[in-house]
């Protein structure tokens, strides 16, 4: 069975019941997304988050930034819950390589999600992210970024779930028309002893068309 698929069915629900008490006490003074966001000056108007769970992280930059906010993750108790606490917020049920016909926006967030997702996804996930953000928004990843991408039989609360281990910045990095602007590796745990195989790391990259009409630089002799 595909990892969405577990996710859709149950896993989802089970993971947020997991971690719904932790969710409700974080704050953006301590997530490192919001973080890079004011390093860099950016003060997104339209946000589309993909693994929001409760949509936590929208709730309280659509506050911040006066944005409207969209949110799509797999678990239906956590997008019940956050429709309830924060009416403001446009939350669905859905995946990542399955998007809602929503407006353009100028950021998308991948929370911690794509790890999880099943790699044969990929491109279609890249190709649907892309065609939701506007020319000149961000695309901002966090993730686990080792130095080597890898995949591991280490999901402890189901046996046959896998992490996937890469740089997921890579997805956009390659393409022309993506410049990457900002990006910072740490622990996972926030631990000062760099083990590899925990290393995350939050990447921001902007869309830009106007590299795609750059001329060519080797003219003919």
């Amino acid at each position: 069975m595909q990892q969405k698929n577990v996710f859709m069915a149950q896993e989802g629900n089970e993971w947020y019941e997991r971690n719904k008490a932790a969710i409700l006490d974080k704050s953006l003074g301590s997530d490192p997304i919001f973080k890079a966001l004011q390093y860099l000056g950016r003060k997104p108007g339209r946000i589309l988050e993909i693994g929001c769970a409760n949509g936590w992280r929208l709730a309280q930059l659509a506050d911040h930034y006066g944005a409207r906010c969209y949110g799509v993750d797999p678990s239906a108790s956590a997008i019940q819950d956050g429709l309830a606490r924060y009416p403001g917020l446009q939350l669905s049920v859905g995946t990542a390589d399955c998007l809602p016909e929503i407006e353009p926006v100028d950021l998308i967030i991948f929370g911690f999600c794509l790890y999880l997702c099943d790699p044969q996804d990929l491109f279609k996930i890249a190709a649907g992210s892309d065609a939701l953000l506007a020319d000149g928004g961000l695309m901002t990843i966090l993730d686990f970024n080792p130095p080597a991408g890898h995949y591991r039989n280490d999901y402890q609360h189901h046996a046959n779930l896998f992490s996937y281990k890469m740089n997921y910045g890579d997805l956009f990095g390659w393409h022309p028309g993506y410049h990457r602007l900002f990006e910072h590796v740490q622990h996972h745990d926030g631990g000062q002893e760099l083990e590899p195989d925990a290393l995350i790391s939050v990447q921001i990259l902007r869309k830009d068309a106007r590299l795609l009409a750059a001329q060519n630089p080797y003219p003919k002799r």
